[in-house]
């Protein structure tokens, strides 16, 4: 009778009362749902950059919180680097804006920041290796849609009179949703080493990959974005760089034959828009950057930036965050970050921007020595190549797309050494 007691009471209860919980499986859902939203940035709640997918970040993070998963240090030994970073420019920037009486525009600032860089780095890298390629894949997938929505509208529709800033612009320019034509061939860039990651570790096979960069570079040139085509440049030539193998020369003079029998067939006029030869390739021909989109207009503004940071004696105190607009002739601030972050939140602001980047590279080293692929290195270290260069061209950088794709490609690199330290043998056979 007791041994009868002991064999069915417990199961009973265990059958019951199951051990497993939906919240891990809601919240993927609602990281995945984020993810997928995030290039969407038009889907805001109201004039303050609180957008659709912040929504379901925010509810990933209440999630975590709850069922005790979040990874105190998703960086490894460079998490605690990656928050002093973030306190510099904090205080960097609240300095500044106290003592310019702006208080109030620092808080939202450093919100911004905080919520792009410091949120999203403990929501978005998980010690889960299927987790960081799902993510790296939507993220990938979002970005093919929303290109070829703006493609196939910018040969179907067109620009529409009267409807303000659309998927094309009023000069023929591709803008996609991002409503940004510079914005738009921004993120191409620095979405594109994650393709190319895919690709190489064959994870995606090249009648998918050839495809998806085709359709990239497509969104590029029809932006007719000098700045988006220099950083695509630079996307390629880094990324090759780390894996260039005598096979991968002979490949890459392959296509680069190709492209030019094709060009040489077909003629420039005929294959490339009207847009792309004036704004771009007229630049590039006649050796005149002035002729470049906004260059003289933008040039003005890094005068200025200058001017008021040698005329103020900037050093540790800047102007406080958004001043820079209050101060230009243009009432608009200067894109580009650096100097952006100097003149609003001094050197402190500065210093915490630039070590971010180190602490990247440090992290992405890391990784390698532990036992990394040498393709992780090379996605990783590429979208930072290009966030850094985008820098040079964008004002102030808290869009959460702008940071996304860099964490996923931590994800990644921490996901193939879980991998290869798992299946030692198997990664060693991987292609």
């Amino acid at each position: 009778m007791s041994g009868i007691g002991k064999t069915t009471t417990p199961h009973i209860h265990s059958d019951s009362h199951p051990r497993t919980t939906p919240l891990p499986a809601i919240e993927r859902a609602v990281l995945y749902t984020g993810v997928f939203l995030a290039p969407y940035a038009t889907l805001r709640f109201s004039e303050l950059f609180f957008t659709l997918s912040d929504f379901f970040f925010c509810l990933s993070l209440s999630l975590l919180f709850l069922t005790g998963r979040i990874w105190s240090n998703p960086l490894g030994k460079a998490t605690p680097f990656w928050l002093i970073a973030f306190t510099l420019l904090f205080v960097g920037l609240m300095i500044g804006s106290l003592l310019h009486s702006s208080p109030e525009r620092g808080l939202i600032v450093t919100a911004q920041y905080l919520f792009a860089y410091v949120f999203l780095m403990f929501i978005l890298i998980r010690d889960e290796p299927k987790v960081a390629y799902r993510l790296a894949i939507i993220f990938l997938v979002s970005m093919v849609l929303l290109d070829l929505h703006g493609i196939i509208t910018f040969y179907a529709v067109g620009y529409v009179p009267g409807e303000g800033k659309g998927v094309v612009t009023g000069g023929r320019r591709l803008a996609t949703l991002l409503r940004n034509p510079n914005l738009a061939a921004a993120m191409n860039a620095l979405t594109l080493p994650i393709p190319l990651y895919l690709w190489a570790t064959g994870r995606i096979k090249s009648y998918v990959a050839l495809p998806i960069i085709a359709v990239f570079i497509a969104t590029v040139i029809l932006t007719s974005s000098n700045s988006g085509l220099f950083v695509t440049l630079i996307c390629l030539t880094v990324f090759t760089t780390f894996l260039l193998t005598p096979k991968l020369i002979l490949r890459l003079a392959l296509a680069m034959c190709i492209l030019v029998a094709v060009v040489a067939g077909f003629g420039s006029k005929d294959l490339l828009p009207k847009t792309f030869q004036t704004r771009v390739l007229g630049a590039l021909s006649s050796g005149d950057i002035s002729e470049a989109g906004t260059f003289v207009s933008r040039a003005a503004l890094i005068e200025e930036a200058l001017q008021i940071i040698s005329d103020e004696q900037i050093a540790l105190v800047g102007l406080g965050a958004d001043q820079f607009r209050e101060r230009s002739v243009q009432t608009t601030p200067v894109h580009n970050l650096y100097l952006l972050l100097w003149v609003e939140g001094g050197l402190l602001a500065l210093l915490g921007w630039i070590m971010f980047s180190a602490v990247g590279i440090l992290h992405a080293l890391t990784l390698r020595r532990a036992g990394g692929d040498k393709r992780a290195l090379a996605a990783m270290m590429t979208t930072i190549a290009v966030f850094l260069t985008i820098a040079l061209f964008n004002p102030h950088m808290y869009a959460r797309y702008w940071t996304i794709p860099i964490f996923l490609c931590c994800g990644l690199g921490l996901a193939q050494l879980r991998q290869a330290a798992k299946f030692p043998k198997a990664s060693l056979k991987r292609p």
